[in-house]
C-alpha cells in the first residue's frame, strides 16, 4: 500500500503563491524571525514544492495528432492551431522557481543541520528548480534566468537569457540532485524525488535537444539502479491495470504527483470521461488508432491479417487497453457510437459531448470505482515518468549514437515485450519486425513512444516538435471513424429507418484542429509578462 507525502503549506509561504510579474516580489517580506530556524522549517518548505508537479496534462494529447476534445468547450486554443500570447502564462513556474532560490539562500542559516538531512532537501530543491526550467525553455525558448531570491529594484534588469545558458544551468543542477538525493525513501516519505527521478528527467531534457550521449547515459544510470522495472514485465495479461489505481507505488513509478480518494482526489474518470454517459472526454483520432500495429509487428497498412472492417482484432493489445470502441463493455454497458438514438447518450453528434471520433479513450477507466457514485473522486496517482519512458529514452539515443545498436533493440524490446508484441530485430527480413536501417528502427521505436504513452502525459506534442513532424502532422486533417447510414425494415423505429455499418463508407473529419507554423516550435511569451516589463522580447512569428 502506497504511503502519502503530507505536503504543508506553512503560513509564512502563503505568501509565495501570489502573482507579481514574474512572481519576483521582496522576499524580505517573510519573517526570518520565526521561520528558517530549524530544520523542519526547511522541509516544510521543500514539501510545499510538490503540488507544482503537474496532473492535468492527460488533456495535452489534443494539442498532438493523438485526439480531440469530445467535450467541446474546453478544447484550447492551441489545439486549433492559434497561439495567443494572452493565452500563456509562466508564473506559476517561477513561483515555485523563487521558492527554490528562497530554500536554497536560506538553508545554510539554520544551525545544527544534519550534513545528510540537509542534502536531502537541497537535492529535491535542485530538483524543482531544474524540472521548472525544463518546462520553460521547451515551452518558450530563451526566457529569464534568476538563481537568487530578487527585490522589486531587481526586476527592472530582467531579460531574456539564451536558452543554451538556462539549458546548461539547468542541468548543473540535476547533476547537483543525483549527487544529493537517496536511490530510496522510507515508506512514509512514499512520493519524494529520488535519484532515479534525477536522472530520468536529465535524460528526458536532453533527449528533448538531441544530445544523445547524455540521454543515453542517464538513462543508463536508472536502468543500472536495479530499483525501477516494468509492471508486468513477464506479460501475465496485468498492462491494464498500470493504468488503474491498484498499482500505485509499483515498480514501473519513478515520480508520481500523489492523490487520495476524499482528501485529494482529481476527477479523472469524471473528465476523461464516464462512457456510459457519452461525456466526450479525450476522443482519439482515427491516426492514433492505426498507429497501433497488428498482433504480429506489421503496421496495418502492411499488415497480412488486418481487417479494416473489424480493425480491433488481431492488433497490439495496448489498443485494446487504450480505446473505447463501439462494442466494448464499460460500467456493465455496451459502448454503441452510432449516429443514431438509438445508440442513446454514447453515439456520435448525439449530444455536444458525445465522440467527435466514434472513439472514446479507455486508458484510466479503472472498473474499481463507480462512475456513478465515487467517480469524481479518484485517488490514482497522476505518474509523471515511468520505467518505460527510460527504456525507450535509452533505445531512442543508443539507436542514434550507434545505428541498429544492440542495446537499442534490447531497450525497446523489453517495453514491448511486456504486452506480447514480437521483438524488432535486424537478422530475418521475412518478419515484419525486420529494422534494415537505422532510419527504419527510429521510426519504430518513435511509433513505440506513440502507442505506450497515447493520451498519457502529453508526451506526444513534445516528441512531435523534438521530431521536427509537428508542422506536418498537425497540417493533415483530423479524422475519425467511417461509417454509413442505410436503409433498413429491421431498423428501430427511433431510427427513422435506417442502421449504421461502422468502419465502411465515409470517413469523420473534425474541423477546427490543428494548425501549425514553424514558429510554434515554441510558445508566445506571455503578453502579461511584456506588459510589465518591456525588457522581455517576443519569440519570432508572434
Amino acid at each position: 500500500m502506497k504511503k502519502y507525502l503530507l505536503i504543508i503549506t506553512a503560513a509564512l509561504l502563503t505568501g509565495l503563491t501570489s502573482c507579481v510579474d514574474l512572481d519576483l516580489y521582496p522576499l524580505e517580506e517573510l519573517s526570518d524571525g520565526s521561520f528558517w530556524k530549524t530544520p523542519k522549517d526547511a522541509e516544510m518548505a521543500v514539501s510545499d514544492l510538490y503540488p507544482s508537479l503537474p496532473y492535468w496534462v492527460v488533456d495535452d494529447d489534443i494539442n498532438s495528432d493523438n485526439a480531440v476534445h469530445g467535450i467541446k468547450w474546453a478544447a484550447g486554443n492551441i489545439s486549433k492551431g492559434i497561439y495567443d500570447p494572452l493565452d500563456f502564462s509562466w508564473s506559476g513556474s517561477y513561483t515555485v522557481i523563487r521558492q527554490t532560490n528562497l530554500i536554497l539562500s536560506k538553508i545554510d542559516d539554520i544551525p545544527d543541520y544534519d550534513q545528510a538531512e540537509k542534502e536531502k532537501v537541497l537535492g529535491q530543491t535542485y530538483f524543482f528548480r531544474a524540472f521548472h526550467y525544463f518546462d520553460l525553455i521547451r515551452s518558450y525558448g530563451d526566457v529569464p534566468y534568476i538563481d537568487k531570491p530578487l527585490t522589486l529594484a531587481d526586476q527592472a534588469s530582467i531579460t531574456r537569457t539564451p536558452r543554451e545558458e538556462v539549458y546548461t544551468k539547468m542541468m548543473a543542477d540535476f547533476d547537483k540532485a543525483i549527487a544529493y538525493l537517496p536511490t530510496q525513501w522510507g515508506a512514509s516519505d512514499y512520493g519524494r524525488i529520488t535519484k532515479g527521478a534525477a536522472y530520468a528527467m536529465k535524460a528526458r531534457a536532453a533527449l528533448y535537444y538531441g544530445n544523445w550521449k547524455v540521454a543515453a547515459d542517464n538513462a543508463k544510470a536508472v536502468m543500472d539502479l536495479g530499483v525501477y522495472s516494468l509492471y508486468d514485465k513477464e506479460n501475465t495479461g496485468k498492462y491494464e491495470e498500470l493504468f488503474w489505481e491498484k498499482t500505485d507505488g509499483c515498480d514501473e513509478f519513478i515520480l508520481v504527483r500523489q492523490f487520495k480518494a476524499s482528501e485529494n482526489g482529481w476527477y479523472l474518470i469524471g473528465w476523461e470521461a464516464f462512457p456510459t454517459k457519452g461525456w466526450g472526454g479525450i476522443n482519439p483520432t482515427q491516426s492514433l488508432v492505426d498507429a497501433f500495429e497488428d498482433i504480429n509487428g506489421a503496421p496495418i497498412e502492411e499488415s497480412t491479417i488486418y481487417d479494416a472492417k473489424n480493425p480491433f482484432a488481431n492488433r497490439d493489445p495496448r489498443l485494446e487497453v487504450t480505446v473505447l470502441h463501439d462494442g466494448d463493455v464499460m460500467y456493465g454497458d455496451t459502448i454503441k457510437v452510432a449516429p443514431l438514438p438509438s445508440s442513446g447518450n454514447t453515439g456520435i453528434g448525439q449530444h455536444n459531448d458525445a465522440t467527435a471520433t466514434g472513439y472514446y479513450q479507455k486508458k484510466w477507466l479503472d472498473p474499481s470505482i463507480d462512475p456513478l457514485s465515487t467517480g469524481w473522486d479518484m485517488g490514482k496517482d497522476a505518474v509523471e515518468i515511468r520505467y518505460a519512458e527510460v527504456l525507450l529514452t535509452y533505445a531512442e539515443a543508443m539507436n542514434e549514437l550507434s545505428a541498429l545498436s544492440a542495446d537499442a533493440f534490447d531497450a525497446v524490446n523489453q517495453v514491448r515485450r511486456r504486452v506480447g508484441m514480437p521483438d524488432l530485430q535486424n537478422s530475418d527480413a521475412s518478419l515484419p519486425t525486420y529494422c534494415a536501417t537505422q532510419d527504419d528502427l527510429r521510426q519504430r521505436i518513435r511509433n513505440e513512444w506513440r502507442v505506450e504513452f497515447a493520451l498519457e502525459g502529453g508526451k506526444r506534442q513534445w516528441d512531435i516538435r523534438r521530431w521536427g513532424i509537428a508542422e506536418k502532422v498537425l497540417n493533415e486533417p483530423f479524422r475519425g471513424l467511417k461509417y454509413k447510414l442505410v436503409d433498413s425494415p429491421n431498423a428501430p423505429k427511433k431510427d427513422n429507418g435506417k442502421i449504421c455499418i461502422l468502419y465502411e463508407g465515409d470517413q469523420i473529419t473534425v474541423p477546427n484542429y490543428g494548425g501549425y507554423k514553424p514558429h510554434n516550435y515554441v510558445y508566445p511569451v506571455p503578453q502579461k509578462e511584456r506588459d510589465l516589463n518591456p525588457n522581455l522580447t517576443q519569440n519570432p512569428g508572434y
